[in-house]
């Protein structure tokens, strides 16, 4: 089928599924005043297009890509990977695994995209268990970068020659685009500018935040600690202040602790809420999984375990308040 489509793609296309059958819409290339070619749709700020009436082999996807004038799509930030799971969940996409832009099969371990740059390891990137966190090459020759809904849309190293669906992104330059993210610092100014933090407390993607690994506490008493400190329990909306803090963690030796956070559904099972009011967020790419031969993902605990924490690869995860861990708080002055 795919030879038969290819020559179809010099020309810019628009490509769906209208019952059971493939629909085709020729439209002009040329950006004009849209933000993206035909065929594409604008995901935060990239030009995508879902390949979901085809599946291929990694190689035979990249293809396909190059002659629809894109490339398999590339996951360089947190922000990249959220917004393309809103849109894959908001347009009835999930149910499905796509190919995105990304091997090690040059050298193992070592993930970068077809540009060169860097595929991000860890959180909030790949899929995390319990105590295991993808790539993992479990099969001696999982090489290829896919993001299954199985898993969550988390991304998972899996074999090349496997046959899957696939996300182009569009290779021409936007207006106003930002440079790669692998470029890009990631730390205390990547989020929220420059700061001056008071003693005890240390610049965290503009945040004042403060780890306390001296003191063990249930989640209502980490609350007063925070408070003591004029500060509170963090609560983290953005997905880049998550990944600042997972970098800040393993860059300064502190994983291995599990932190408390300021979020919990004691008012109301499963509503989840900050105690500055704001909703935690839910779903991929915040929370973690469970159990990987049939996977789940957190909050799973139901009236037993009603607060939010991070520890091991510092997805959410919900733990019974009375546990003891360390608090995480945000100077509020």
């Amino acid at each position: 089928m795919l030879l038969h489509l290819l020559p179809m793609l010099t020309c810019s296309l628009f490509v769906g599924e209208a019952h059971g059958r493939v629909t085709w819409n020729r439209t002009d290339v040329t950006l004009a005043s849209q933000d993206c070619p035909g065929g594409y749709s604008l995901v935060g700020d990239k030009c995508l297009m879902f390949v979901t009436f085809a599946a291929e082999p990694y190689q035979g996807a990249r293809y396909f890509c190059h002659t629809a004038k894109g490339e398999l799509a590339a996951i360089t930030t947190a922000t990249d990977f959220k917004n393309l799971v809103d849109y894959i969940h908001a347009n009835g996409f999930f149910g499905r695994t796509f190919w995105v832009d990304g091997t090690d099969e040059a050298e193992e371990g070592v993930w970068v995209t077809s540009s060169g740059d860097a595929v991000p390891l860890g959180t909030p990137f790949w899929a995390a268990f319990e105590n295991k966190q993808q790539p993992d090459n479990a099969l001696g020759n999982e090489h290829c970068l896919s993001i299954p809904s199985a898993w969550f849309l988390y991304m998972n190293d899996v074999s090349c020659s496997d046959t899957k669906h696939f996300i182009c992104e569009a290779t021409f330059q936007r207006q106003g685009e930002v440079a790669s993210a692998a470029l890009v610092p990631v730390g205390p100014s990547a989020v929220g500018g420059r700061v001056t933090c008071p003693i005890l407390f240390v610049e965290v993607g503009g945040l004042c935040l403060m780890f306390v690994t001296w003191a063990e506490q249930t989640w209502g008493e980490a609350r007063q600690m925070c408070a003591g400190a004029s500060g509170d329990l963090l609560a983290i909306t953005d997905v880049e202040v998550l990944r600042a803090v997972y970098l800040y963690i393993h860059a300064h030796g502190l994983s291995g602790n599990t932190f408390w956070l300021g979020g919990s559904d004691l008012e109301s099972e499963g509503t989840w809420v900050y105690t500055t009011g704001e909703p935690v967020p839910m779903g991929t790419p915040f929370w973690g999984l469970s159990d990987m031969s049939a996977p789940s993902q957190e909050p799973n605990g139901g009236t037993r375990e009603n607060c939010l924490a991070i520890g091991n690869f510092y997805n959410f995860r919900d733990y019974s308040c009375g546990s003891k861990f360390y608090p995480l708080c945000i100077y509020r002055g």
